[in-house]
């Protein structure tokens, strides 16, 4: 999910949107770690296992939703892949982890921290994931469903930050997903351009509740399906863990 349209075609661009989120990434976490390191939790303990399997956990996702759409017969898709065109996917891998830290500093990150220390923990996920789900209002091709699907990975993504107490998993998952959406898979990201480099998804018309529309796959009911079974299995796993350890 983002929330503004980044990195479209062209490198001036991808350079200004590097460099902006960049700063912006910068000054908020060196305010934050010096005053206040709960906010933003980036322990360097196992950061580049958590960064990891979270990362590889976002695409498997997202691949669920674009096969599961395909399988429907709601999209077709075809080769982009050109030989030029590594480097470029180089450079939306790291801008879309960028783009990723960015927005889970602001969400996951200073929202639930300050959150974290006055309210109970199922007030922090729902007015977390209100405010990333509105920050999507904007975005071409929005809808109720569309909402509800943002709401969803928000909810998940706030559940990850709180079980693993710090902002790498939600960050790696969350670009990873983006990374798949758009570069590889090249499927609109929440109503944006899709930056389509190795595969071109085109959605069928009519079947806007399954491939989402203009919008693209976040805005249908396949993706809310491998959410709510995400959530859904998370929860399951975090009362089992208890029993398991035992």
């Amino acid at each position: 999910m983002r929330h503004i349209t980044v990195l479209n075609h062209g490198l001036g661009a991808v350079a200004a949107e590097l460099f902006s989120t960049g700063i912006l990434i910068l000054l908020l976490y060196f305010y934050y770690r010096r005053r206040d390191s709960a906010v933003l939790p980036f322990p360097r303990k196992k950061r580049f296992w958590y960064y990891g399997w979270a990362y590889l956990a976002g695409l498997f996702f997202f691949t669920l939703v674009w096969l599961g759409t395909l399988g429907l017969n709601a999209a077709a898709v075809h080769s982009v892949l050109r030989s030029g065109a590594w480097l470029w996917l180089l450079i939306l891998f790291f801008g879309y982890v960028i783009q990723g830290f960015s927005e889970e500093l602001l969400t996951r990150g200073y929202i639930v921290g300050k959150l974290l220390k006055t309210e109970r923990t199922y007030v922090v996920v729902i007015v977390n994931s209100l405010v990333f789900a509105g920050l999507h209002l904007m975005n071409t091709g929005i809808n109720g469903l569309a909402f509800i699907n943002i709401l969803a990975f928000s909810i998940l993504l706030t559940l990850l930050r709180l079980r693993f107490a710090n902002l790498w998993v939600a960050s790696a998952f969350h670009s990873a997903w983006n990374f798949a959406e758009g570069p590889l898979f090249g499927v609109p990201v929440s109503g944006g351009a899709s930056d389509a480099l190795v595969l071109k998804t085109t959605s069928h018309l009519g079947f806007d509740l399954i491939n989402g529309g203009s919008f693209g796959f976040e805005g249908g009911f396949v993706i809310l399906l491998v959410l709510l079974i995400a959530i859904a299995g998370f929860v399951w796993w975090e009362i089992q863990r208890p029993k398991i350890n035992d």
